[in-house]
Formats: C-alpha cells, sequence, structure tokens
C-alpha cells in the first residue's frame, strides 16, 4: 500500500535490516490499508532452546523493571530481556529461527516469565504457515502450542496467563472471508476456537478487559466494529482502524483511524465499550491536520498517549521530548515510571528518517537500545 504508514515502515527497513514498525502484526493494508499477505520463501526452521536444566541468566536477575527485546536477523531473531534502568548486560534468552527476512511477533505473559511467539516457518510465498510457540525466559525452554496461525497478528494472553488468544483466517479468493479466534492452553495439548466471523476482512484480537471478557475488532463493510465476548461493545468508525489499545480499567479503547475520506490521514480517537450495540461514543483527540500513529495507555491513566507526527502539530497527548524527529509509543511499564517508543529521527511520517528503540523515563531522558529491532514487551521480576 502506498501511505505514510508503509512509508515509516520502510524507513525502518533501510535503519535496521528486519525491523517492523510498531504493532506491525495488526497493522491494516486491506482495502489498501488492511493485511496483505507477504511473500516469503518456503521453508521449515527449527527452534534453539534451553535444554531441560538450563537457567538463564534471567532467572537470577535482581528485582527490577525488564524490557523484553530481539536482534532481528534475515533468518534468525535473538530474544534478549535487558534491565530498563540500563545497567549490567543485556541476557540473551534463545535464538528464533524463522523464514527468510520475517521476524517473530512477540508477546510477554502476565506474570514476566514467558513470551508468546508467532512464527512463520513454512509455506509458500502467498500462503505463508506460521506456529505459536512459548519461550520461558528462564529456562529458555520452548514448546509449540499451536499450528496454523495468522503470522501478521500478535498473540494475546489471558488474565490469568493460563492461555492464549491467536487468530486463524480462511483463504479464500476474495478479501471477503472467515475469520476465528481460538485459545490455546499456554502449555499445549488443546486448544479452542470461541469466537467466529464470516464474510469479514479481518478479526483483530485486543485483549481480555478487567473482568477477562475478549475484546476484538472486525473490519468489514461496515468498518471497524468493537466485539467483547462476540457481543457488539462499539461501532468504531466507518473507515479502517489500527493500532487499537484498552484503557487500564478495559471500560474504554484507544485507536487509530484511518481516515480515507479526503486523502488518507491517520487520526487519534477513543470509545466507550458498551453492552449491546453501541453507536456513539467515538471522542477525536486531536483537532487539525495533525496525524497520530500508535497507541500506549500510561497504567492509572485516564487518557491515553499517541504519537504526534511533528508537522502541523496542535498539540494534545504526545510521548516526544526531543527537539526533532517523533515518537510511536510501544507500552508503558507496569509501574508507568518508563515508556517505550520507537524514536524516529525524520521531520514527518511521508519523511521518517531511521528509527531506533528508547525508553523515555517520566523526568524525560532516554536509554536507547540501538541493539535491537523489536520490542516484544514488559517484565517485572
Amino acid at each position: 500500500m502506498q501511505n505514510s504508514r508503509d512509508r515509516v515502515v520502510r524507513g525502518a527497513r533501510k535503519a535496521n535490516a528486519g525491523s517492523r514498525a510498531p504493532r506491525a502484526v495488526i497493522v491494516l493494508t486491506l482495502l489498501g490499508t488492511v493485511v496483505a499477505t507477504l511473500p516469503i520463501i518456503a521453508a521449515v526452521l527449527g527452534l534453539r532452546g534451553g535444554s531441560p536444566g538450563t537457567r538463564t541468566a534471567y532467572a537470577s536477575a535482581p528485582a527490577g523493571e525488564y524490557v523484553v527485546v530481539a536482534q532481528a536477523g534475515e533468518e534468525a531473531d535473538t530474544v534478549f530481556v535487558a534491565a530498563a534502568s540500563g545497567s549490567g548486560s543485556a541476557m540473551e534468552i534463545a535464538r528464533i529461527p524463522h523464514l527468510r527476512g520475517y521476524s517473530a511477533t512477540g508477546t510477554v505473559s502476565p506474570d514476566g516469565r514467558r513470551l508468546a511467539l508467532v512464527v512463520a516457518e513454512g509455506g509458500t510465498p502467498v500462503r505463508p504457515v506460521a506456529s505459536l510457540y512459548v519461550l520461558d525466559l528462564g529456562s529458555a525452554a520452548v514448546a509449540r502450542v499451536a499450528n496454523g496461525v495468522d503470522h501478521l497478528q500478535a498473540a494475546v494472553w489471558a488474565r490469568d496467563g493460563r492461555s492464549i488468544y491467536f487468530t486463524r483466517t480462511a483463504e479464500s479468493g476474495n478479501p471477503v472471508t472467515r475469520a476465528a479466534v481460538w485459545r490455546a492452553n499456554a502449555g499445549g495439548g488443546s486448544e479452542e476456537e470461541v469466537l467466529s466471523f464470516e464474510g469479514v476482512l479481518g478479526v483483530f484480537v485486543v485483549g481480555p478487559d478487567a473482568s477477562g471478557r475478549l475484546v476484538s475488532v472486525v473490519i468489514d463493510s461496515r468498518g471497524s466494529t468493537a466485539y467483547r465476548d462476540g457481543t457488539i461493545a462499539a461501532h468504531l468508525s466507518t473507515q479502517i482502524t489500527r493500532d487499537w489499545e484498552l484503557s487500564p480499567d478495559g471500560e474504554s479503547m484507544a485507536f487509530i483511524e484511518s481516515d480515507a475520506t479526503s486523502g488518507l490521514r491517520y487520526r487519534a480517537k477513543t470509545v466507550a465499550l458498551g453492552e449491546g450495540i453501541a453507536t456513539g461514543g467515538v471522542a477525536a483527540q486531536f483537532a487539525g491536520d495533525g496525524q497520530q500513529l500508535g497507541v500506549s495507555w500510561k497504567p492509572g491513566s485516564d487518557a491515553p498517549t499517541f504519537g504526534q507526527e511533528p508537522a502541523g502539530a496542535d498539540g494534545g497527548v504526545t510521548a516526544q521530548a526531543a527537539a526533532s524527529g517523533f515518537d510511536v509509543p510501544l507500552a508503558y511499564s507496569p509501574g508507568g515510571g518508563r515508556l517505550a517508543v520507537q524514536r524516529w529521527t525524520g521531520p514527518s511520517f511521508e519523511r521518517p528518517g531511521n528509527v531506533v528503540l528508547e525508553l523515555v523515563a517520566e523526568d524525560g531522558s532516554r536509554t536507547p537500545l540501538p541493539e535491537y529491532t523489536r520490542f516484544y514487551g514488559w517484565a517485572v521480576r
């Protein structure tokens, strides 16, 4: 697709081989901006983790906040855990082979001890095949828990960490298809279909709310609609949406609307999730011609953080603190004291420049993570 977000992604690829824009697993290229199948090379590769009894350095690391990141390679990613304070050396956990040029996506478990990985590892150039794995950060043990999962989406953990949600989309000869949400036991051995949608362009798992009800977004001919446990909770937009993030209390959701009514513009919005069919409640976060990308919600906050394009910015919530370039937020730390961002050096989404992962503290100080090209999440010991 030809839009500003793609230019940001292409800029990242030039800056760091194997890097992807934030939330790339849920960035849409349907109808010009929804998910498209990417060309890949058919191959089957094995994952290499620890042997029985192995303990990683993270297993005995001091108490504190840590980031789980990866160095992306052409044929394998290496997972690391690093102290958020910047002290000490990053701890290598495991090497994750994948199809050439396509990194694994990952999500840290609620207890910070495991990493759910979706790895494209086989198939054909137009029909990639991916599997869901769980990597234990303390032992480096790797276990496959599901096959045939959608490779462009990150898996989502249940609040209790016992199961993982993922999607499977039935291939068809047109963009309207069947998409289903599945739940797999995090320890392997069982899985079940929990939601399915016919005649849609895609379904995307956002996560469980504070009560454990699963929130997902469906893209179809109506635009974008949020569901909670299979019941419509809010109609988000007649347009394609992306970068969805639940509020800390799970009662609201922030997202980016890809507004194509007069040239493609990215608009930050929030919505209250109701019971049953809700047609209102969507509120814009910015006025004027500014654009936003990326969403993160600080723990305990009633307002989300968006990445603001510097050109034509009109104020509002922004993660930016430097004089030039712009930030795209990834996730706040569990304590809320740091924000992981993709820091772009360019002046706009159209001209993004180079990218590096950084941790931004509350006082504005920054800890660059230039060695790493993928952020998986936060962990606390």
